[in-house]
């Protein structure tokens, strides 16, 4: 979820594909997997936010909902400061996994990340993976500072990602 003390302007809920071949019982209990775009109204300007939650299991499946994110995240980078983060389920350390395609990226930041000492996300208890980001627009959003929260104890099974910045 997106919570704010400024204004939204928009909201739009994308559900994202479901593993195609699952069985019958693993679609009915089937946790929709998302990718929620808010219009926020900031310092005078509008910031996109794209919030996602990727598929955990199933590769392939992951890999058209981050074609799917992808697309959502290009709409919007190049005219609206953009800031897209969550769950991604794809691991940082794996050169062959989705997210390598946005750490990548030329002209997209990424908050709390530094590639020689990757800070572990998955799990809370004891985080051994890497698989929460918060990819910025470079062009318009000046990063200050960021990390991976750990002084919660289990809020969740993950651990939060905070990125302090400001507007360009």
């Amino acid at each position: 979820s997106v919570l704010s003390k400024y204004p939204l302007k928009e909201h739009q809920r994308v559900v994202l594909q479901r593993v195609a071949n699952a069985s019958f019982y693993r679609d009915v209990f089937y946790l929709e997997r998302l990718a929620q775009v808010v219009k926020v109204n900031f310092q005078d300007e509008e910031v996109v936010l794209i919030n996602v939650h990727l598929e955990a299991f199933d590769k392939a499946t992951r890999a058209h909902q981050f074609k799917e994110v992808l697309t959502i995240f290009n709409r919007y980078k190049n005219d609206f400061p953009t800031i897209l983060l969550g769950d991604f389920n794809s691991k940082a350390r794996d050169k062959e996994a989705v997210i390598q395609k946005l750490l990548s990226m030329k002209g997209v930041g990424n908050a709390a990340f530094n590639a020689d000492n990757i800070a572990n996300t998955f799990d809370s208890k004891s985080p051994f993976e890497r698989i929460d980001y918060i990819f910025y627009t470079k062009n318009s959003i000046e990063y200050i500072s960021g990390k991976v929260l750990n002084e919660f104890e289990q809020a969740s099974d993950h651990l939060p990602v905070l990125m302090d910045f400001k507007l360009k």
